[in-house]
């Protein structure tokens, strides 16, 4: 099944259920890697997750001791669903290549799980965000790779994890290979940092 490529097909496909297996336990893995990494580094401060959906990142991350939340979605039918403490987190409808923040907002984590497939230069959007990280902040990268080591998806990762690669820019703090035997899926994640701002 394709997925949607428009606001209208986002919020179509959230309001049939199709994304809602996504809370299902083979998923949990990537989120408690993600979890730790800003746990570890000390950067649950304030965390903008770029295709939040639902906000089941910040489930996960609010019992960390989360301070700051601000999910960031195309499809204004997955926030809907969501459930945060208003508190502690916002929630907007935004196209992740032409987001934002409000004033000179930044922040101490910025997450992309699961959402940089849908940019056809993925390294270009990483790249976009750095100014809106924080001095010592992290950038954590979440990207489905299918079984098909020729596949798009996985042209897509090897892409971004070439630019990251560059010492010049980035450095890697954190690199994974997950697999769920379970569902017989696999996920590249990487951690990394720039290098100056």
């Amino acid at each position: 099944m394709t997925n949607a490529s428009d606001a209208t097909g986002w919020n179509s496909e959230y309001r049939s259920g199709r994304w809602a297996f996504l809370r299902d336990l083979p998923e949990s893995g990537r989120y408690g890697i993600i979890g730790m990494w800003l746990s570890l580094t000390g950067n649950l401060e304030s965390v903008l997750d770029v295709g939040c959906g639902e906000g089941l990142l910040y489930e996960r991350l609010a019992p960390m001791g989360l301070r700051r939340y601000m999910g960031v979605d195309l499809a204004p039918a997955a926030l809907e669903l969501a459930s945060v403490d208003s508190d502690v987190a916002s929630l907007r409808a935004a196209d992740m290549h032409t987001f934002t923040p409000e004033g000179e907002e930044t922040y101490s984590a910025i997450i992309f799980n699961e959402v940089l497939h849908f940019a056809s230069d993925p390294a270009a959007v990483v790249s976009r965000y750095r100014p809106f990280l924080k001095r010592g902040g992290v950038m954590a990268l979440s990207m489905y790779a299918p079984n098909r080591t020729e596949s798009g998806a996985n042209r897509l990762i090897a892409g971004l994890w070439n630019a990251t690669d560059d010492p010049e820019k980035w450095r890697v703090l954190d690199d994974y290979q997950l697999y769920s035997h379970q569902k017989d899926v696999a996920w590249r994640l990487r951690l990394i940092t720039p290098i100056s701002h």
